[in-house]
């Protein structure tokens, strides 16, 4: 007798095509940032969906494909100096893969009733549903945006100032989606190539619509409103040294740093300098996130604040300046404040004006567990803009930034401490996703370091490097400010809406009629002979 031929798996089906795919994610996103990768790496995990049934099994494989993915994108927050704190970022990691995965996991159920197409289809608005739901919860990490994979591709991106990172997301899904049709469906050669050209055309045509929608929205740049000269200040001093430090050597070493672009570039009555056109003094100097540490006390507090405000008056600048700072309840007189009492804050100092203060809102879970959270969005007004601040990992969420600047902020400012996990991706990933920032909201973006990555982001997404690692850097830059508004700064994450309503109720009503009408979709009736199952 001859032994039967165990039948071969569909192309890219295996789970070795799978960990490939899974890789190619990986690589895709910054700091590599090989985007192109990102457009054909889900095929092999979208063959692997459309071969398996729904089963216990390939939840557990799945996860895992996606765990690797999420462990070679996110390892850097192991380097953590305080073990508390990247333990905490470790088990971030087993959590970041869970979106997709429900996303994967729903659609196969859809797809083994009614089909590869529509299977497809609930694929997309699961994933794009599940990426949203993962920027609105508060225990969310939301590194493993399908949308991220294209942070270094400026040309493709412009249109994220329609709909955001979830629009991008959505991109790479119908890339991947028409990849995977344009695959032969079996062994047979020649089977079917009038869908699978189709498919290709469609792939060359949403590679080609996004670049011609940049170049026009880049030929059309808005003209700024104006232009506020900031002065970066980057101590460029090693996080462990920087965090030991007291607040006076903090403070004076900061100010010693201000004090060289706050002086005159020439002494007067010098009749040998070139004839060029002088910089514009310096209206706003920019401190980096948690410049200014917690005093203990509130008369410690005051102190710190008034030499401030003196200092600030007596060079007639306004100072923008991380703070760790307790909400006015804290009795902090009399004893240590708790953990939840203190929050990373943003602090306006202005010559002769009250201090105004900004707590950070969205924080890194597990992490970031022990601040307190602010509730209140808040404008800073200084040399003539309006100034959105965001702190530390804050400028992930498109949302969140774009509601400032539907408040009027006409500037946008990260303060950052992403050199305490040292040279690592991280410090490059966050610099890359936040140019998505600048694109959603057509603003100019200003990054201020301690000692990682400051730079200035265009509108456009172009990057300019102010001071790079452990650079010890002040410089006075031009940045300009911009009144106009995008669809997606007035609308939000309308895509991310649409898909979690719509697929809610397209996969309830794909269950729903294979359970209560199965004859409407073409389901067999008990006791009738089975149709043959498909390739895939």
């Amino acid at each position: 007798m001859v032994p039967r031929k165990r039948p071969q798996p569909p192309p890219l089906s295996t789970f070795g095509w799978s960990l490939t795919g899974a890789l190619l994610l990986a690589l895709s996103l910054p700091p590599l940032g090989v985007y192109p990768l990102a457009w054909i790496g889900l095929v092999p995990l979208i063959a692997r969906w459309a071969h398996r049934r729904p089963s216990v099994d390939y939840i557990r494989e799945l996860y895992a494909l996606l765990l690797t993915t999420s462990c070679c994108v996110g390892f850097w927050l192991l380097f953590n100096p305080d073990a508390q704190t990247a333990a905490l970022g470790g088990v971030s990691l087993f959590i970041v893969p869970l979106p997709l995965v429900a996303a994967f996991g729903l659609a196969n159920l859809v797809k083994e009733r009614l089909g590869i197409f529509p299977g497809l289809a609930s694929l997309a608005f699961n994933v794009v549903a599940a990426e949203f739901l993962t920027l609105s919860m508060g225990i969310s990490v939301p590194w493993l945006l399908l949308g991220h994979t294209q942070a270094d591709a400026v040309e493709f991106i412009q249109m994220a100032d329609v709909g955001g990172v979830l629009l991008l997301s959505l991109w790479v899904l119908l890339l991947n989606g028409t990849a995977f049709l344009a695959l032969p469906r079996s062994g047979q050669p020649g089977e079917r190539y009038g869908e699978r050209g189709a498919s290709m055309a469609v792939f060359t045509a949403l590679v080609a619509l996004p670049v011609a929608y940049g170049s026009v929205r880049t030929a059309q740049a808005d003209v700024p409103a104006g232009f506020t000269t900031v002065g970066i200040v980057q101590p460029g001093v090693a996080p462990g040294t920087w965090d030991r430090q007291t607040a006076t050597v903090k403070v004076d070493h900061l100010a010693s740093l201000s004090d060289d672009i706050l002086a005159p570039a020439l002494p007067v009555g010098d009749s040998t300098a070139p004839a060029i056109a002088p910089t514009p003094p310096v209206g706003l100097l920019i401190w980096p996130q948690m410049s200014l540490p917690f005093m203990g006390t509130d008369q410690g507090e005051r102190q710190l604040y008034d030499r401030l405000q003196r200092w600030a008056g007596a060079r007639g600048v306004s100072l923008l300046a991380g703070a760790q700072t307790a909400g006015d309840g804290v009795e902090r007189g009399r004893r240590a404040p708790k953990p939840g009492d203190l929050a990373n804050s943003a602090i306006l100092i202005r010559p002769g004006k009250p201090m105004v203060r900004y707590d950070q809102m969205r924080s890194v879970p597990f992490a970031d567990a022990k601040s307190a959270a602010g509730t209140d969005r808040v404008l800073f007004q200084a040399d003539g803009a309006e100034i959105a601040t965001t702190v530390g990992f804050e400028s992930i969420f498109g949302d969140h930034v774009r509601q400032f600047t539907a408040d009027g902020a006409d500037l946008i400012v990260v303060l950052s401490r992403n050199d305490l996990w040292g040279r690592s991706a991280g410090l490059y990933q966050h610099l890359q996703f936040t140019r998505l920032r600048a694109i959603e909201s057509r603003r100019a973006v200003v990054l201020s370091t301690v000692s990682g990555i400051s730079a200035l982001i265009h509108p456009t997404g172009e990057i300019e490097e102010i001071a790079g690692w452990m650079d010890q850097d002040v410089e006075p830059i031009q940045v300009p400010t911009y009144r106009g508004s995008t669809y997606y700064v007035r609308h939000g994450d309308w895509l991310g809406r649409w898909a979690l309503v719509l697929g809610l109720i397209y996969n309830l009503g794909a269950i729903g009629l294979t359970i209560f009408a199965p004859e409407l979709v073409g389901i067999r009736k008990p006791g009738t002979r089975p149709a043959a199952r498909p390739a895939y």
